[in-house]
């Protein structure tokens, strides 16, 4: 096992951006558990801080149910899921509610003519 876990030196190449544990990782972590070793031990063999690898177990079943399969499956999950944007301000009043980009009705009412509809003095 410590051929295993003194090879994630190596994979620092590989590594994800962001800092994301690779799946490699993540088997090594599952093996660490496995023999017993503290998170601190784990995280250094992984040369990664106590906090990342204590914050993966916990977040993914915790040190009697972590499975790194599944640990991997979940992040890529949580990575991807897609967020809607919040409109702020001035672009939430001018925006109807079935996501066009025109003024709400009550927005319409609310607003000065334009200057092509304005009446011309005459």
């Amino acid at each position: 096992m410590n051929a295993i876990l003194t090879a994630s030196r190596t994979l620092k190449e590989t590594a994800l951006p962001g800092g994301r544990l690779t799946q490699q990782e993540r088997q090594q972590i599952a093996l660490g558990l496995a023999d017993g070793l503290a998170y601190a031990e784990i995280a250094r063999r992984l040369d990664r801080p106590t906090s990342t690898v204590t914050r993966e177990v916990i977040r993914n079943g915790g040190p009697t149910a972590y499975r790194a399969d599944l640990a991997h499956r979940a992040t890529e999950r949580r990575a991807h899921r897609r967020k809607r944007a919040a409109l702020r301000g001035r672009m939430r009043r001018w925006t109807s509610t079935d996501g066009t980009r025109r003024p709400c009705a009550s927005t319409r009412r609310r607003s000065p003519p334009s200057s092509s509809r304005r009446a011309r003095p005459g």
